[in-house]
C-alpha cells in the first residue's frame, strides 16, 4: 500500500522550505553584520591607541626635561611642548568623528575630556615656565604652572577612566592596547612644585630666558702681533696700528644696537674710539673696524674693547677684552 501525505500537509511543507532558507539567509546576514561591527570598533580602537602611545612618549619626554629644568636650554622644552600639543590636536581631530557604534560613546566622551584638560595644561605648563624665565620678578608664572598642574592631572585621572570604559566586556579589545598615559611632570602638592619649577626655570645655568649675550670674542690687530719666547704680546715694528674687535651674540635672543668703545692706552693720554654694533642673531658674529692709530716703536701698550651694553645680558664679564703689547723697534 502507497502512503501519500493528506494533501494539507503536502502544501505546509512547500511553504516551510522557503520560509526556513529566508531565515537562515537573515541569520547569516546578521551575523557578517555583526562581523562587520566588531572590526569597525577594532579599527576605531587601534586608531585611538596610536595616537595614546604617542602621547605617552610625549609625557616621557616632558618628564625628562622637567627633571633637567635647571640646565636644558629653551629650545629644547619648546621643542617638547609643541609636539605634545601637536599630538593633543590630533586626537582633538580625531574626537570630532562618530564612533562606529553606541558602545563607544563613553570612550570618546572621556578620551575628548582628557584632551581638553591636557591641552590646557600643556599650553599653560609651557607659557609658564617661559614666564618664570623671562620675567624674574613676576609671580604670575607661580600660579599659571600650578593651575596648569592641576589640569594635566585631571586629564591623567580622565584618561584612566577611558582605559576602565574601554576594559568593559561589551567594548571590542583593540589589538594594540592601550598605553598609560600620564602627562603631569611629579606627583606632589601643585604650588610646592610650581615654586620648585619656577625657581629652576630662572637657573643661571640654564638656557631658558630670553636674554641676548653680547660679548667681545677677540681683538685683531693689523699688523698681527706675536707672542715672544716668554709669551708676551708683542708687535712688529710699525708707526700706525688698526684694530678690529670681534663681537658674538652668545645669548638666545636677538640683541639690540648698541655702542662698542677701543680705548689705547700708552705714552701719552689714552685714545678712544667708538663705534655702533648692529643688531645680532643668537649664534652670530660681527667685527667692527676703527680708524688707525698711532704707535710708538718700544714702547709698551694696552687696547682695551669695551661693549656697552644696557639691560640685560647674560654676562657682563665677557663684554670687556684687554690685550698688554709691546711694539718691537726695527
Amino acid at each position: 500500500m502507497v502512503f501519500d501525505p493528506p494533501r494539507q500537509k503536502r502544501r505546509l511543507l512547500r511553504w516551510l522550505l522557503p520560509v526556513a532558507l529566508v531565515v537562515a539567509a537573515l541569520i547569516g546576514l546578521a551575523a557578517q553584520g555583526a562581523g562587520s561591527d566588531a572590526r569597525e570598533e577594532i579599527d576605531y580602537l587601534n586608531d585611538l591607541s596610536a595616537q595614546v602611545t604617542e602621547l605617552a612618549v610625549g609625557g616621557d619626554a616632558l618628564r625628562d626635561v622637567v627633571s633637567r629644568l635647571s640646565r636644558i636650554d629653551r629650545p629644547e622644552l619648546e621643542t617638547v611642548i609643541e609636539n605634545l600639543e601637536t599630538d593633543i590636536a590630533n586626537g582633538l581631530e580625531f574626537v570630532e568623528q562618530e564612533p562606529p557604534s553606541a558602545d563607544l560613546l563613553a570612550v570618546r566622551a572621556l578620551y575628548r575630556l582628557a584632551l581638553e584638560q591636557w591641552d590646557v595644561g600643556v599650553a599653560g605648563f609651557g607659557a609658564g615656565i617661559l614666564a618664570a624665565a623671562d620675567e624674574p620678578e613676576s609671580t604670575t608664572p607661580t600660579d599659571t604652572i600650578a593651575n596648569s598642574l592641576v589640569a594635566l592631572r585631571s586629564g591623567d585621572e580622565l584618561f584612566v577612566q577611558v582605559r576602565l570604559e574601554i576594559d568593559r566586556p561589551d567594548v571590542a579589545d583593540p589589538i594594540n592596547p592601550l598605553r598609560v598615559v600620564v602627562l603631569s611632570p611629579a606627583s606632589g602638592e601643585a604650588i610646592a612644585l610650581s615654586l620648585a619649577y619656577t625657581e629652576a626655570a630662572r637657573s643661571p645655568n640654564n638656557g631658558i630666558a630670553l636674554r641676548p649675550g653680547l660679548a667681545a670674542s677677540m681683538i685683531v690687530a693689523d699688523p698681527e702681533w706675536q707672542l715672544d719666547p716668554e709669551n708676551q704680546v708683542v708687535m712688529p715694528a710699525t708707526e700706525s696700528v688698526v684694530f678690529s674687535v670681534v663681537v658674538s651674540n652668545v645669548g638666545n635672543l636677538i640683541s639690540e644696537e648698541g655702542p662698542i668703545a677701543l680705548t689705547l692706552a700708552g705714552p701719552g693720554d689714552p685714545v678712544e674710539l667708538t663705534s655702533t654694533i648692529p643688531p645680532l642673531a643668537p649664534g652670530a658674529q660681527t667685527t667692527i673696524i676703527f680708524e688707525p692709530l698711532p704707535l710708538t716703536p718700544g714702547e709698551l701698550y694696552a687696547v682695551t674693547a669695551e661693549l656697552q651694553v644696557v639691560g640685560v645680558d647674560t654676562d657682563f664679564e665677557d663684554n670687556i677684552r684687554q690685550v698688554m703689547f709691546r711694539v718691537n723697534i726695527e
